[in-house]
């Protein structure tokens, strides 16, 4: 077995202390006054001895792992994935590793993976959190614990949030539908509806609805349980098709429930955007060559992972977040294509 390369062993071969390779590895060499030439030598001595910092004994020194925790409710979901992997690309930059988890929706998941990430030290977490109590943001805020929200947000907690103007998007595809003459709609939900982005764009869509004096019947507020999401939709809408009170339009509040929606309809022999049109929130890769190609509100995913690792580093560098920058609304577009467009 090889030996492990240490500080000691670079510093000896180039003639010089530990101490300076250790601050010409941890990029202090200009803050101590170590000139360039020395800092190269450095740096090309440990890549050529292919030195790796050992993290456990860097984490005894500076109480940092250089870890940070990600929780979502579905990694699967293509919205996480790609946030995920954003978080994990600046995280990398910054010398710092990710461990994901999923949630599943589950409350008593997200709490235990908490417990978790924590027991191992993790230096901050970033939550995109299904808990309808904000107590344990609370605590995590009053331990002055380094975590971001993603996506849903409790702003009683003074928790930094990062999220999306919701209830701007989700009036933008009303107003679309009703541009069109379209006033028969129906709003497909996901359980559990107390999550900020569910309710946000919920009152949204509604409240731009009743600003044109439309209030849809209940039948037409279908509420899909995320565990059973396929089964359930095949399903309802099913329901709906055989009681022959079909809506004319659908808005769906997230990505999965576009697409389940589509394959049902489609299973269904109903035609789009001819017998109903489908407008989804949060644009999907997919979306843009399907036939008919989907129209969607448009969210900022490489924003949303980059403001929200920010703001978790600064935290972990001890840096006080200012209260007019806890909280990030980014703004939404909606893409308009085939689905939602009555032909002429």
């Amino acid at each position: 077995m090889s030996k492990k390369i240490s500080l000691a062993d670079i510093a000896k071969s180039l003639g010089v202390s530990k101490t300076l390779v250790s601050l010409v590895l941890n990029k202090k060499g200009d803050k101590y006054g170590i000139n360039q030439q020395t800092q190269k030598k450095v740096l090309a001595k440990a890549k050529e001895l292919n030195y790796s910092p050992n993290v456990v004994a860097q984490g005894f020194r500076t109480g940092k792992t250089k870890t940070i925790g990600l929780i979502v409710s579905d990694i699967t979901n293509q919205f996480y994935s790609r946030i995920a992997r954003r978080i994990e690309d600046y995280a990398w930059a910054q010398g710092y590793s990710v461990i994901i988890c999923s949630s599943d929706e589950d409350v008593e998941k997200e709490i235990n993976r908490i417990k978790l990430l924590k027991s191992r030290k993790v230096d901050g977490l970033i939550i995109s959190s299904s808990q309808q109590n904000a107590d344990g943001f609370k605590q995590l805020r009053n331990t002055k614990f380094p975590h971001v929200l993603i996506d849903r947000c409790f702003k009683e907690t003074g928790s930094p949030c990062v999220t999306v103007d919701n209830t701007t998007g989700a009036k933008m595809a009303a107003k679309h539908f009703l541009e069109q003459g379209i006033k028969d709609i129906a709003l497909l939900s996901i359980t559990p509806e107390h999550i900020s982005t569910i309710s946000e764009r919920t009152n949204g869509f509604l409240s731009a609805l009743a600003e044109a004096k439309i209030n849809i019947p209940t039948e037409w507020h279908l509420k899909i349980a995320f565990s059973k999401i396929e089964s359930e939709m095949e399903k309802k809408l099913a329901e709906l098709h055989k009681s022959g009170n079909m809506p004319k339009a659908i808005f769906a509040l997230n990505n999965n429930l576009t697409s389940h929606c589509l394959l049902a309809l489609r299973k269904l022999n109903i035609s789009i955007p001819n017998d109903i049109a489908l407008i989804g929130f949060d644009d999907m890769l997919y979306f843009g060559f399907t036939q008919p190609s989907i129209s969607a509100v448009s969210q900022p995913v490489e924003e949303i992972g980059e403001k929200a690792f920010d703001l978790l580093l600064r935290q972990i560098n001890g840096e006080m977040i200012t209260k007019s920058e806890r909280f990030v609304r980014l703004p939404v577009n909606l893409i308009i294509r085939e689905s939602s467009t009555k032909p002429q």
